[in-house]
């Protein structure tokens, strides 16, 4: 099976990628990706991917013109689409074969979500945005307070790395700033220590002096949790702060035109109530 191992920050890594001295085993993999099939309704397979794996604890840096596919990809590696063919192994577990109530169940208690336009909720505060995931799974509860402490010194702590003031958790979303929104998004994301973060271009509205300090930010908090990360943009700039960077056409082998995944379809997301559920639809992007 190919599989994309860490390399330098600034090489390139493919599913060709083999180079490992001790070949992994199904538990070391955060995803196994095989003969993976998917295509919109009316339309032609946009994701076709033969073998693919990713080393848990790994940092993966996805980029690729618009229409490659990486939109619908994450839809898949989620569990919010379904592919028509193939395998979907996310932590070990086969997100391919779990009905949509489980894999909901999954998406909430075992995977980040970082949204484009971050998705928090207006009329609550900062800190009750952060505390969703907690309030709506009991495991992710349970690890926000593993050693004793209570949720909101949790959340206190981990908003401190992330550059959080406790007076900033008081304002409501909608006060703050876009650089605070997307920090506060990314404390939601990480909240419970997911195994699996998942970024949808959560940098395009920031500046690059911003951008920069948040990237720095979120991969360091990521860290601390043996998070593995796996990020989609088309600003290759930050491809530096990542151990793997993936060309996805050099292992999506449909040959889509690029008005096929973003013209006419709509693809379902979650929930900005909460990254866990399948209820609001749209429109496909990337």
């Amino acid at each position: 099976m190919n599989s994309a191992h860490p390399t330098a920050a600034q090489g390139k890594a493919t599913a060709m990628s083999t180079a490992m001295s001790t070949p992994m085993t199904s538990q070391d993999k955060a995803i196994v990706l095989s003969g993976l099939s998917f295509a919109w309704p009316q339309g032609v397979p946009c994701v076709v991917i033969d073998d693919f794996s990713l080393a848990t604890g790994a940092r993966l840096f996805i980029h690729g013109p618009s229409g490659c596919g990486k939109s619908s990809l994450l839809g898949l590696l989620t569990g919010v689409l379904q592919p028509q063919q193939g395998q979907i192994h996310i932590l070990g577990k086969p997100l391919h074969s779990m009905t949509p109530k489980q894999r909901d169940t999954f998406r909430g208690e075992q995977l980040g979500y970082l949204f484009q336009q971050f998705n928090l909720l207006p009329y609550l505060s900062a800190f009750d945005n952060v505390s969703l995931p907690a309030r709506m799974f009991a495991s992710r509860h349970a690890r926000a307070t593993q050693g004793g402490s209570s949720l909101r010194q949790a959340i206190l702590n981990l908003c401190s790395h992330l550059d959080l003031s406790p007076a900033t958790l008081q304002q409501h979303a909608h006060q703050l700033s876009v650089g605070q929104q997307q920090r506060v998004a990314a404390a939601r994301a990480l909240l419970g220590a997911p195994p699996l973060l998942i970024a949808d271009e959560p940098t395009s509205a920031l500046d690059a002096d911003t951008q920069a300090r948040f990237m720095e930010l979120l991969l360091s908090a990521a860290s601390a949790h043996g998070t593995t990360v796996v990020m989609v943009s088309h600003d290759q700039r930050l491809a530096s702060h990542f151990d793997v960077v993936l060309s996805l056409p050099d292992i999506n082998r449909a040959q889509t035109p690029r008005h096929d995944e973003t013209a006419d379809h709509t693809a379902t997301r979650f929930s900005p109530a909460a990254p866990v559920c399948a209820h609001q639809t749209e429109r496909a992007g990337t």
